[in-house]
């Protein structure tokens, strides 16, 4: 077998290795999400979207689980979270490491916004959700 042959071979063991975990990835995620979004639907009803926001706006639920649909919202990139999200942001300064059991992490919102306005790889799988 040429030199040519084994980096040929190499290259698309490679990529094959690299789609299979990107397979993975995505799956794993969005099975997360889903979980998250069923939990808030069983609790506040409707689509996964709003039952998710509602969570979020919801003061009397745990902070880690307002949290954690934070996340997924971000995850999910739906610009209706926007509004909800920013009525959360504060201007407090917040060090890692974040405790998401005590409070609203203002790192999380920040990134689920940017999420959300911006590109992420994994925004194509949810229109199953």
């Amino acid at each position: 077998m040429t030199t040519d042959r084994k980096f040929k071979i190499a290259m698309l063991i490679m990529a094959l290795t690299v789609a299979v975990l990107y397979g993975f990835g995505c799956r794993l995620i969005f099975t997360q999400v889903q979980q998250v979004a069923r939990e808030a639907q069983a609790s506040y009803g409707g689509e996964p979207v709003p039952a998710l926001i509602a969570l979020v706006e919801d003061e009397q639920a745990l902070f880690e689980k307002r949290n954690t649909a934070i996340w997924a919202l971000g995850q999910i990139c739906d610009k209706r979270a926007l509004p909800a999200l920013q009525r959360l942001e504060t201007s407090e300064i917040q060090h890692p490491p974040y405790d998401s059991t005590s409070y609203i992490v203002q790192y999380s919102i920040k990134k689920a916004r940017k999420q959300i306005n911006g590109f992420t790889v994994t925004r194509w799988m949810y229109r199953w959700l």
